[in-house]
């Protein structure tokens, strides 16, 4: 199964069959494990530099989403959009570094300006928020 981990006031920890393409759809790379920022701050966006902890940010309240049942095996796909969020394609489960499962599916879009209301969940705040990201 594929696996993203929210980390406490770190990046998303993704293990699995992982494909990572860019905004443009050229693959970035195809991991079995991987770090990415969620905090909008690292200067090597997608990936996680650090920049969190430097940061000094608060603890956040995590929301859960859908969990389906599904729990098939397959590529998944992340691929950033362009100043926006993760898009995840492919089966997978999202949880909390304490274990509670956050999502599990096919389908979702993980927010990296570090601003969403429904973290680890991208609601749409990057459109407001000035978030750059390639």
């Amino acid at each position: 199964m594929n696996r993203v981990v929210v980390t406490a006031d770190g990046p998303y920890c993704c293990t699995g069959s992982l494909e990572l393409r860019s905004a443009d759809g050229q693959v970035l790379a195809t991991p079995a494990e991987t770090r990415l920022c969620r905090c909008g701050l690292s200067r090597d966006k997608p990936w996680c530099d650090g920049s969190h902890t430097l940061a000094g940010l608060a603890r956040e309240i995590l929301h859960a989403d859908t969990v389906e049942q599904s729990s098939a095996a397959g590529l998944l796909r992340i691929r950033t959009r362009r100043d926006g969020p993760l898009k995840l394609d492919g089966p997978c489960e999202v949880r909390a570094e304490d274990g509670t499962i956050l999502m599990r599916g096919n389908e979702t879009a993980l927010c990296r300006c570090g601003r969403s209301g429904r973290k680890p969940f991208c609601d749409g705040t990057h459109r407001h928020t000035g978030f750059a990201a390639p």
